[in-house]
């Protein structure tokens, strides 16, 4: 006799995906949400940067002009450095919300339902967005924390892409 409870049987209009999501998914969402070089954020290094310089301005009084190239050009690196940094902070921040481990999700009557890392979802197809970025599909539902789908839950590419599409078909409405 065997146990059902080890393995559930997928139901026959639907598909049953068993998979292991890593902390770089959910990485890669927030890469794919949050790109660096966008927002506010990217001009923080130069507000760190440039008020020493104004400083030193005042105190050197006509300094020469490799000194101001030298000194701008130092101010852009470490603006640039300092946006990266903070913007990769957040990004890691972000991803630490959505559930990475064992995955078991079942697509079935327009719904994907099931747990990852002991996070429940029961998402309709009318509810969702998707993202994909060739390795996994991001699934995105308003206040909830995202469902990642890595390529390795799929035969291939083309596997992902084809059941991207039946959730995008199955969730728009007449």
């Amino acid at each position: 006799m065997t146990d059902s409870s080890a393995e559930p049987t997928p139901p026959a209009d639907g598909r049953h995906f068993v998979f292991t999501t890593t902390g770089d998914d959910a990485l890669a969402l927030e890469d794919i949400l949050k790109p660096a070089n966008r927002g506010w954020r990217s001009m923080l290094g130069y507000l760190i940067a440039l008020p020493p310089l104004v400083v030193i301005s005042f105190l050197t009084q006509n300094s020469e002009w490799q000194v101001w190239f030298f000194s701008f050009g130092a101010a852009g690196v470490v603006a640039w450095q300092a946006a990266r940094f903070i913007l990769r902070l957040e990004r890691q921040k972000a991803a630490l919300a959505h559930p990475v481990g064992s995955g078991d999700i079942v697509w079935s009557g327009n719904r994907l339902t099931g747990t990852v890392a002991g996070t429940t979802f029961d998402l309709a197809a009318a509810d969702v967005r998707l993202e994909k970025d060739g390795r996994r599909l991001h699934i995105l539902s308003k206040g909830k924390p995202a469902l990642i789908l890595p390529l390795a839950a799929f035969d291939s590419a083309a596997d992902l892409a084809a059941f991207a599409a039946a959730v995008d078909k199955a969730g728009r409405r007449p």
